[in-house]
């Protein structure tokens, strides 16, 4: 296992062009105040990117205030956010609390995981960007905030909006950018950076050798073969877990083995009676028998029958879009149309 840096010039881990691309793109927002949306499985370095802009923005020293949408309560959101005043209601503080969003005026506030916000909290912080404005509970007197919105999402917030769950409003509110993290299986040539990076700063801490932690070839390729449903997140745990033992292989093959001993199976799609239909139609279209239609109504028929067939072979929306090379709100709409 070559120990060699794996940093570039930032001490950023990065090798695969696609994030090479990511960053310039980060790089460019930092210079302004626009909202950004960054969306990607868990573990792939959302935060970490939220992060990176906020530092080279013009201002890297100001706030920078995280909220965890999924882990503060509805209940207590709205006095999280916008703080109360002294004796606002039962239990609060005669002091009274400085809001979430007040602590970050100046600077930046990230909402951690914004698809976990239920609808009644999603019209809340709608109302703030929408003035930039909060009133604290039990206040009648409201407070101008300057503050950038960078907002991260483990899932796709056009789906959620086609299911109801996410208010298309507040959506292009928080997603003036958006950037896409791709998932670590999708990037393979960068594990190996990852597991050097990680090991390296683990042995640091943990005050062992890391000339003492070797990785054949073959194994490596083992590795960037797996799965890597935990994203980076779970090549660190690795590499931790790596330091803390006396047998590197053993770990390794143990992870290796369980991995793959749960790799996500995909099942043969099957065609429904509605696509067989489809393309039995479809077929007819070119029967020497079968009378000339409009092209439009053809062009339809093909372009129906080729989606259904996209779908077919993907496991998300999103995954089809990229097959078919359009947009996700694009497929969408031609799916609710066709």
């Amino acid at each position: 296992m070559d120990y060699k840096e794996a940093l570039n010039e930032q001490g950023l881990v990065i090798t695969a062009p696609c994030m090479k691309e990511i960053y310039k793109k980060a790089a460019l927002l930092a210079g302004n105040q626009v909202s950004v949306l960054i969306y990607g499985e868990s573990g792939v370095g959302k935060t970490h990117l939220a992060e990176y802009i906020q530092k080279h923005s013009p201002q890297p020293q100001s706030p920078f205030i995280a909220i965890h949408c999924n882990a503060i309560s509805s209940e207590l959101f709205a006095s999280e956010l916008f703080g109360y005043s002294p004796n606002a209601f039962t239990g609060a503080s005669p002091k009274g609390k400085i809001g979430l969003l007040e602590a970050a005026n100046h600077g930046t506030v990230l909402f951690d995981e914004i698809n976990e916000l239920s609808p009644e909290n999603q019209t809340l912080l709608l109302h703030f960007l929408q003035n930039k404005t909060i009133t604290p509970i039990g206040s009648l007197k409201s407070k101008a905030i300057d503050t950038r919105v960078i907002c991260t999402s483990g899932r796709s917030l056009l789906e959620m909006i086609q299911e109801g769950t996410f208010r298309v409003d507040l959506y292009y509110r928080i997603c003036v950018a958006n950037i896409f993290i791709p998932p670590i299986r999708q990037r393979r040539e960068e594990i190996p950076a990852f597991l050097n990076y990680f090991v390296k700063q683990f042995a640091s801490e943990l005050n062992c050798t890391p000339s003492n932690i070797s990785i054949s070839e073959d194994t490596m390729k083992q590795l960037c073969s797996l799965p890597w449903q935990g994203n980076i997140r779970e090549i660190e745990n690795l590499a931790q877990y790596i330091c803390l033992s006396d047998h590197t292989d053993q770990v390794i093959r143990d992870h290796i083995r369980i991995e793959e001993d749960h790799k996500p199976s995909v099942p043969s799609p099957q065609p429904s009676p509605g696509k067989e239909q489809r393309l039995q139609d479809l077929a007819l279209l070119f029967s020497s028998s079968s009378p000339v239609m409009p092209l439009k109504e053809v062009v339809e028929k093909f372009e129906q029958a080729y989606i259904q067939n996209a779908l077919s072979k993907t496991s998300s929306l999103k995954e089809a879009a990229q097959a078919l090379n359009i947009s996700f709100s694009t497929l969408c709409r031609k799916k609710r149309e066709l």
